[in-house]
């Protein structure tokens, strides 16, 4: 059984070199893709919020990305809320209990949404954000739900082609694993 620590490490992307020892010897269970989904879309507003960080000297004020407030960003925190229980079973999922019930107050899903947010925007530059930016755009008027659905697809798609020594975004199963 992974320690506490060394399971929270995993799941959030720490790169601490002994969390990477630990990636070489233990698997960690997957989560489907709606339990994926249900995790991005449960911290949607700070994954934006990170992203408009990155981008703010990319972008213009007035760029999707870099709205903190308004009818953008209210849609999706309110995605946020009603997805957070399966978020929440999705990460119990990966880290297993002892880490779960650490998740169990109102403070866990702004602390977690923190630590998820910089590993799931890794690797992005300056130079991506007018592209990203003209993705958001384009995905503006789906449901958040179905925006967080299309943003894991595009992990999957990314993590299908990194080497096997690139850690995954996301430890989404493929198709017939649980």
């Amino acid at each position: 059984m992974i320690k506490i620590s060394a399971a929270l490490m995993l799941v959030l992307g720490a790169g601490a070199a002994s969390a990477q020892s630990v990636v070489a010897t233990v698997t960690l269970p997957c989560v489907t893709p709606p339990e994926a989904e249900a995790l991005v879309a449960a911290v949607v507003p700070e994954l934006i919020g990170d992203v408009g960080r990155i981008c703010a000297g990319s972008l213009p004020e007035t760029a999707l990305v870099r709205q903190a407030s308004g009818p953008f960003i209210t849609r999706y925190r309110a995605e946020a809320d009603l997805a957070w229980p399966r978020g929440r079973a999705a990460i119990a999922k990966i880290t297993g209990p002892e880490i779960a019930s650490l998740l169990n107050n109102d403070a866990a899903r702004p602390l977690l949404a923190s630590l998820i947010t910089p590993a799931l925007t890794r690797g992005l530059q300056p130079v991506d954000c007018a592209a990203i930016e003209r993705i958001v755009v384009l995905a503006q008027p789906l449901p958040p739900r179905n925006t967080a659905a299309l943003f894991v697809s595009i992990i999957q798609l990314v993590d299908a082609k990194r080497t096997a020594s690139a850690k995954p975004r996301l430890p989404i199963c493929q198709p017939g694993a649980r």
